[in-house]
């Protein structure tokens, strides 16, 4: 048992002698620096790396000249011993103690992403465990090694990808400022005609235009953040996958599998791309200056025969109402106007901008507008406060805008045909004289359900005429 003891101590001395203060590993290559310690060549190397000057003992801080340092062989030989006696002490150990290790069965398990990796911690040659699939020490800390700087390319070049991203960013924001300017010059090009009717207008449309923008840039902002974040990241991620890829096999196994899925299911935050309303830059026509906007909300809208009064003829192309004294056989139909000689428009509109003309000439009776489709047939009255038709007639010789209250209109010239534009989202609906493009009236009001063009016509064989796409001058 002395003997043993003794040999013990020994061993304990050597193995000290035997193991890098830096690694704290048995030394490999050995060297030894002017104080006398002894060191790995690569541990003390990589220790004064970024050094010049002055190099430093790792142990006792003695500063050695020039970074010198000698090969020491006869301790290499002497760690080979080390090595090889604890190796024989751990497999006497092991065979003496069953009860944790049973004919060296005992084996460290590591769980590798794809693959399972079984190290024996007690041996390094895997003929000693014949039946499980073991791999030595040295072996999988190398293949990791190498996996971990395999993604140290692939790491830079997404972060050179993502600056460029962020560049690319940033130049969406100057594309972001330029179109709103430029929009906002067209805007105030269009205004100048309008100043006097238009100025609650250009309010409302710079306004959604600034909301517009400032929820853009916001969310160009966000990205930009992201993109941000993703590059600390990603250099975050960078510096531990170097620090990883320089330790020793045992810190660098650890963890591995959580770096390992951090790296590759890295993703950069998708771009964001921005689209500016166009519709909330384009103002309802006014007059003739606007013509061109009339045009684009033009819409080919037709008569429904199944709502017309019995006493209205629609014609077949249902562009043309007359009225007609006697009552035409017709089926009846709960959507059919049944007190006054209304007919209304096939279309229905529950959004966006629509503009349609309606010929007049010289007809002593009529009103044309927009109603509400839940507009009562039997000429009921609806409650007080709950307008469901906006409509400009003549009756007796006066213009009235008849709406919520009936607005008396004093036009200077007698029109012969009528424009109507309406603007769901905006709740405006504009009348204008197709003599010259005046503008003769608008209603202004919330809608929630949809509506249609109503015509109403005059006891009289004139007939109101709805006029084609094409066009209908005054």
């Amino acid at each position: 048992m002395a003997v043993m003891a003794a040999l013990s101590t020994v061993l304990s001395g050597l193995e000290a002698e035997a193991k890098c203060s830096i690694c704290l590993d048995y030394l490999r290559d050995p060297v030894t620096i002017e104080c006398g310690h002894n060191f790995c060549h690569f541990c003390i190397r990589q220790s004064w790396e970024n050094l010049q000057y002055s190099f430093p003992c790792p142990v006792c801080r003695h500063q050695c000249q020039e970074g010198t340092f000698r090969s020491n062989t006869q301790l290499g030989r002497m760690t080979d011993i080390a090595r090889l006696l604890h190796i024989t002490r751990s497999k006497r150990k092991r065979e003496e103690d069953l009860s944790l290790c049973e004919k060296h069965n005992q084996v460290l398990t590591l769980f590798c992403e794809e693959d399972l990796e079984v190290l024996c911690p007690l041996c390094t040659q895997p003929p000693d465990h014949q039946g499980h699939h073991v791999r030595p020490l040295e072996e999988a800390a190398s293949h990791h090694r190498k996996r971990l700087r395999s993604y140290m390319e692939p790491l830079k070049k997404q972060v050179a990808d993502v600056q460029k991203l962020l560049a690319a960013q940033d130049r969406e924001l100057l594309e972001l400022r330029e179109k709103v300017e430029n929009q906002a010059q067209k805007l105030s090009c269009e205004f100048e005609h309008l100043t006097q009717f238009l100025e609650h207008d250009q309010r409302a449309v710079f306004s959604r235009l600034a909301e517009d923008e400032k929820d853009i840039q916001q969310k160009l902002s966000a990205n930009r953040t992201a993109f941000s974040d993703h590059i600390a990241t990603v250099k975050g991620l960078l510096t531990e996958v170097a620090e990883k890829s320089v330790m020793s096999e045992v810190k660098l196994l650890r963890d591995i599998r959580s770096i390992v899925g951090r790296c590759e299911g890295l993703k950069p935050p998708a771009l964001y791309s921005f689209q500016l309303k166009r519709e909330a830059c384009c103002l309802p026509p006014q007059s003739a200056a606007l013509r061109k906007i009339m045009q684009r909300f033009r819409e080919e809208v037709t008569l429904d025969p199944e709502t017309a009064h019995p006493n209205l003829l629609v014609s077949e192309d249902k562009k043309c109402v007359t009225f007609v004294k006697k009552k035409q056989r017709v089926h009846r139909n709960p959507r059919r106007f049944t007190v006054s000689p209304v007919v209304l428009g096939s279309e229905g509109f529950d959004s966006g901008r629509h503009y349609w003309e309606v010929r007049v000439e010289d007809k002593p009776k009529w009103a044309v507008g927009v109603c509400k489709d839940s507009l009562s047939r039997k000429g009921k009255r609806p409650p007080s406060g709950r307008n469901r038709r906006w409509t400009v007639q003549l009756r007796n010789g006066d213009y009235v805008a008849q709406g919520a209250v009936p607005v008396p209109l004093l036009l200077m010239e007698k029109p012969r045909g009528i424009g109507v534009y309406l603007d769901y989202e905006l709740g405006q609906i504009s009348f204008y004289n197709l003599n010259d493009r005046s503008h003769i009236h608008s209603f202004t009001d919330t809608f929630s359900e949809v509506l249609k063009p109503y015509f109403c016509v005059g006891r009289d064989s004139k007939p109101l005429t709805i006029c084609a796409v094409t066009g209908c001058e005054g």
